[in-house]
C-alpha cells in the first residue's frame, strides 16, 4: 500500500449516494460535462477509501489504481492520471488546462515546476490552488498539477513559477 493509503482504514464499494456525491464532486470542480466519465465507468471496479480518524472519504480507487484523493483540508477532489485521463476527453478545450511549448515537454518530464515563460495558453478562469491539466501545443495530456498563480499572471509574468506538476503521463 503506498504511503498516501497508509493512514485509510479501509475500501468498499460505493453505495449510490456516494456515487451521487462523486458526481456532485467532478460536476463542482470540472463541470457538467464530467457526469459522462461516471457513466462510462465499470461501478464493480471502484472503490472508496476512508480515514481511520474521521471516517470522511479520502480516495477513490478504479481498478486498484488511484483514480483520485480528497484533500482533507478543503475536501477538493485531486486528480491522479487515470482520471485525468478521462477529465482530458471529456472537458471542451482549453477549460482546466495549460498549454505549454513543445520543446520544454521533455525538461518537465524530468521536473516538478512549470514556470511561467513556458505557458502559451490556458483557461483564463484558473486560479492559484486550482488543479489543472497540463497539454502541449497539440492538446496532448502531460501531467496533472497545481497552479501557483492566477492564469493572468502565468500569461503576463516572464519568470517564477507558474504550476506545480503533481504527476505526469508516462510516455
Amino acid at each position: 500500500m503506498s504511503n498516501s493509503l497508509s493512514k485509510i482504514q479501509y475500501c468498499s464499494k460505493p453505495t449510490r449516494d456516494e456515487i451521487d456525491m462523486l458526481i456532485l464532486l467532478l460536476n463542482y470542480f470540472y463541470g457538467d460535462y464530467t457526469q459522462k466519465i461516471v457513466e462510462n465507468l465499470n461501478l464493480d471496479d471502484l472503490s472508496f477509501c476512508y480515514s481511520k480518524k474521521t471516517k470522511r472519504l479520502r480516495a477513490i480507487m478504479y481498478r486498484n489504481e488511484m483514480f483520485a484523493f480528497i484533500r482533507a483540508s478543503d475536501f477538493r477532489l485531486i486528480p491522479h492520471i487515470p482520471l485525468a485521463i478521462l477529465l482530458h476527453k471529456v472537458i471542451p478545450f482549453p477549460k482546466h488546462r495549460i498549454v505549454v511549448i513543445n520543446e520544454i515537454v521533455p525538461d518537465i518530464m524530468g521536473s516538478h515546476t512549470i514556470f511561467s515563460k513556458h505557458v502559451i495558453q490556458g483557461d483564463e478562469n484558473i486560479k492559484p490552488f486550482d488543479e489543472v491539466l497540463i497539454v502541449d501545443e497539440e492538446d496532448n495530456l502531460i501531467g496533472v498539477g497545481r497552479a501557483i498563480i492566477s492564469y493572468e499572471a502565468m500569461i503576463t509574468s516572464l519568470r517564477g513559477p507558474a504550476v506545480q506538476v503533481r504527476e505526469k503521463v508516462e510516455r
